[in-house]
């Protein structure tokens, strides 16, 4: 798989993408990331890549014209449909974009590769939109300076589904939000410190019962912390009686 990063900052991302699991995947080749200057791109001496908007307000917008010849360049065609290919993605990080969701990162973890364009100022003049099928992307509803540290979120979240990457992939198969849940409590040694103890069903050698536990402490988290999650989650009959039960001990 490969990551093409279009960026006006190429500079943030070697530091920050070589570390941990994910640089070690890179160096052995597991996936390819091509950092792209979008600046090389641009016509003029002083590789201006934004300007101020029509119709006037505060704020640059990033140019189109660039980003077509980037794209073009990269091997994409101007199209009339907003489809995209679904093994070759355009991805911008914008805030307007629709929010990534560990969904989305297991669907873009199956492509060849993904241009990701890191986002900046005001946003991408909109004719670049028009022309390429651009998908917008957002990793919460917030505001950064800039579209890198989303790009670097997206590779991350992305990357690490690839097979080979994690030690041990049935630890991405555990993770909060792969069955639209959040992920149980966790623990490791000591079995107790400053007096707390270790839930003993965890030391029982138990596989079943631990499962069981794992399933209901989860269940617990989500009505706690993000109780809408509980609305698609695929729940037995006993579990769904136990949100029940956990709901009422609330009132």
């Amino acid at each position: 798989m490969k990551f093409e990063l279009v960026t006006l900052f190429p500079g943030y991302f070697t530091p920050s993408l070589r570390q941990s699991l994910i640089g070690k995947a890179w160096e052995n080749g597991l996936f390819d990331i091509d950092i792209i200057d979008l600046r090389n791109f641009t016509t003029d001496k002083h590789r201006t890549a934004d300007d101020t908007p029509y119709g006037g307000g505060g704020g640059m917008v990033m140019k189109v014209e660039p980003l077509d010849r980037c794209l073009r360049k990269l091997g994409y065609a101007h199209t009339d449909t907003a489809k995209p290919d679904p093994k070759n993605r355009i991805l911008l990080t914008s805030a307007a974009g629709e929010t990534l969701t560990q969904t989305r990162a297991i669907e873009y973890s199956l492509c060849d590769r993904l241009t990701i364009v890191c986002g900046h100022y005001l946003g991408v003049d909109e004719r670049a939109l028009q022309l390429f099928p651009v998908e917008e992307i957002s990793i919460g509803d917030y505001i950064l300076t800039g579209g890198e540290p989303a790009a670097a979120v997206l590779v991350d979240a992305v990357a690490r589904l690839i097979p080979g990457v994690l030690g041990n992939f049935q630890s991405a198969l555990e993770d909060s939000f792969m069955n639209d849940m959040l992920g149980a409590p966790v623990y490791t040694r000591p079995a107790e410190y400053e007096g707390l103890q270790v839930p003993d069903v965890l030391l029982s050698g138990d596989h079943d019962e631990i499962r069981k536990y794992r399933r209901e402490q989860a269940i617990r988290k989500c009505l706690e912390r993000r109780p809408e999650l509980l609305d698609s989650a695929e729940l037995t009959d006993d579990e769904l009686q136990l949100v029940e039960r956990l709901k009422k001990k609330r009132i």
